[in-house]
């Protein structure tokens, strides 16, 4: 059995209840997210929040992960046999995906991330698919929150799929505070907060400020 080393570090206590509360939210102890940090940082000599291509020029993750969803005739155990298998599939890291030097922004909206998603019309998903495959896609919290309201109430899709799906998008897309969309989306996969709702909760967690609202469900979760 290898020895254990400890480890003490200093840091100012406002710093410390934010991250307590940070990753209490993301079900980890800071003793825990601590050594997650250096043993990630070893095992690929760098710091592992560097914004880096997690995937080749050219590939996505969330391409046509609903394309299930856009057909309404699929057979029940079908579909169940899906969610099941993306369920279990294991997620993407959180990086940072920036698009490549010399290329402004695109701004996609809530239809472009659809048809990228459900894959369901060929022009026009393939359209999609090359915008955010070139690296250059770029969507705001208001869009993302637009493209789950539409997916779960036309589409019929599981928040707690859905919650995986959005932190997929974010590998291929760059976001607009995208750390809080990243925390929204768990927070919406587990809660029965509105995807609007949860970025207010997540903010909440990640910038410590306090939320005044007269939305119980909400109130039992922020501080």
């Amino acid at each position: 059995m290898s020895k254990q080393a400890t480890l003490q570090i200093r840091i100012d206590e406002s710093t410390k209840q934010a991250a307590d509360v940070l990753f209490e939210a993301l079900g980890l102890s800071i003793s825990e997210a601590v050594r997650l940090f250096i043993a990630q940082s070893v095992n690929e000599r760098r710091l592992p929040f560097t914004p880096h291509l997690s995937k080749s020029e050219g590939k996505t993750s969330a391409f046509g992960k609903l394309r299930h969803y856009a057909n309404p005739h699929l057979a029940g155990e079908e579909r169940t046999a899906w969610i099941k298998e993306e369920g279990e599939r294991k997620q993407h890291a959180a990086v940072a995906f920036s698009g490549p030097p010399n290329h402004p922004p695109i701004i996609v909206d809530e239809t472009i991330l659809l048809r990228y998603l459900l894959d369901d019309e060929s022009r026009a998903s393939a359209k999609a698919h090359r915008i955010i495959a070139a690296g250059t896609a770029q969507a705001y919290p208001e869009t993302i929150a637009r493209t789950v309201r539409l997916l779960e109430e036309t589409y019929q899709v599981p928040r707690t799929l859905l919650g995986t799906v959005v932190e997929l998008l974010a590998d291929d897309v760059s976001l607009e505070d995208g750390a809080a969309i990243r925390l929204a989306a768990r927070l919406y996969a587990s809660n029965k907060l509105s995807f609007t709702d949860s970025l207010t909760a997540a903010r909440n967690v990640l910038t410590g400020y306090c939320v005044e609202t007269f939305n119980a469900t909400l109130k039992r979760i922020v501080k």
